[in-house]
Formats: structure tokens, sequence, C-alpha cells
């Protein structure tokens, strides 16, 4: 199997600062990743402050982060890995991510040291691809009485991956198990409507604008406004499981959604 060697260059522009660790500063990052490979939806999670973010269309992201904060980042490709954010990441506000395929064969994640630049190279193997039509439709949907405490939706199963994200249900500030919760899962005192319905259900969409920011749906999943609603029914309708709702099970969330956005947005496309 092709191994690929990850290098997280940090590209450090001005002078140092000193700031206070709980100050963070937000950093503009690239996720590069050789042709063949797709840079939209990598996560990178700040494990330290609990909030991430994935990496848009041209593997574009911004995350706030100060020294010292742990930095985990998953992708659907590659094996999971953290990093140690240095000052000079702070200071240079930048985080230029880059993946370069190489056929080796180690037997863990290896992770070197800063070098004077900055630098960190990271020995990573790339993951199975999964088939989430194949593998999210078994996991019963109609199990409303859940104990979970964010918002997403309960019938979908986890990818068999290494992303345990410590115990935050947040993602970039969105507790996504209780906006999947509230949006689709059927409770005893209404019935959510069929994904495609023409008949549209105001209190479902009230709900909705209560308990997540449009901006995180139009920003990193390119998802319009207008079609936030509809593309969280049909990510439900497409094996939303009740494991992803679960401690430690963020990332298998989010990795699902940055799919279901891409099939979502090719369907739009054809219609």
């Amino acid at each position: 199997m092709k191994r690929i060697v990850l290098t997280v260059m940090v590209i450090f522009f001005g002078i140092s600062a000193f700031a206070q660790v709980d100050d963070r500063t937000e950093v503009n990052g690239t996720i590069h990743v050789p042709k063949q490979d797709d840079p939209e939806g990598v996560s990178i999670y700040n494990v330290s402050s609990n909030k991430g973010t994935i990496s848009d269309l041209k593997g574009d992201f911004k995350l706030e982060v100060s020294a010292k904060d742990t930095i985990r980042v998953t992708s659907v490709q590659f094996e999971a890995f953290t990093v140690l954010i240095g000052e000079t990441v702070v200071a240079s506000k930048n985080l230029d991510i880059y993946l370069n395929e190489v056929i080796n064969a180690l037997p863990e994640v290896v992770v070197s040291p800063y070098d004077l630049s900055g630098n960190i190279n990271v020995d990573v193997q790339r993951l199975e691809s999964i088939d989430y039509a194949k593998d999210l439709r078994s996991v019963d949907v109609m199990n409303s009485n859940a104990d979970v405490a964010y918002s997403a939706p309960q019938n979908r199963a986890p990818r068999n991956t290494a992303m345990l994200m410590g115990n935050t249900r947040l993602v970039n500030g969105i507790n996504f198990v209780n906006i999947f919760k509230e949006l689709l899962i059927n409770n005893k005192e209404k019935e959510i409507r069929n994904p495609y319905s023409t008949i549209p259900n105001a209190e479902v969409d009230n709900e909705i604008r209560k308990l997540y920011n449009d901006n995180f749906f139009q920003e990193n999943l390119d998802i319009q406004m207008e079609n936030i609603n509809d593309f969280i029914y049909f990510a439900d309708d497409n094996g939303l499981s009740e494991q992803m709702l679960k401690k430690g099970n963020e990332l298998d969330l989010i990795d699902f959604l940055v799919e279901q956005s891409k099939k979502y947005k090719k369907q739009q496309a054809r219609n």
C-alpha cells in the first residue's frame, strides 16, 4: 500500500510577538495534496480550544491557535496525527500543510521535530476508501430517545479510522449533534417531513435557525443559504448514523457531511 509523507511547513513572516496563552490568533492555512487527491474536507481540529474547521474546495482553512495548542489533522484519505503549535505558527499567522505521496512502509505515524524554519515532516499511511452508501445505512434511525448532547441525526455508522477527538462535542463552535438531533430524529411530539416534500415545515425551519450558524455550511461546505435545510435532509436520507452522535465521533460526522456536500452539489448541478 502506498504511504504518504506529510510535511507541515510553517512559513514565518514578520517578527516574534509576546501573547498570553489564553489569547488565540487566527492563522491562514492551506492543504496541499498530490494531483490525484482532493484537498477539500480535511479536518483541522484544535484539541486545546475544542474548536476546529475543515479545508474548503481549494484546501484553504482558518483556525485560531496559540502556542502549545495541540492540533489534530484528519481526513478520509490519510491517517490522523497531532502537532504541537509553536511560537512561529502564531507569529507568522500562516500554516501550509504539504501532503506528498511516497512508496514507503512505516509501522506508525512519525512526526519529526520543528527544524529552524519551523517545518514538520510527518510520515503517515493512506487509509482505505470507505463506501458510505454501503456502510452507513444499517443503523436504525428511529431511536428518538438516545442520550446525545450534540445536534446531529441518529442514523449513520462511523468510519473505522482513528478520529477520536477527546470529550468535546463542539466543532468550529457549532454543536452539531444538537442541530441534527433536533432536525432529523422522529420524536414523540412531532414528525420530520419527507426530505423532499413540496410542503414547507416552518417549525423545523425556525428550530434550525436557532441552533446553527449558516456561515459554516456556506463557507466550509459551499452550500448556499437557501439550500441548507434541503442539504441537511439530503444528508439524513443518505445515512447519518446514531454512532456519529456519540462522544468521540465529531470528526466522523464532519467527514460524512463533507462527502455528502460533494454528492449534493453534483446532484444540484445535474438538475
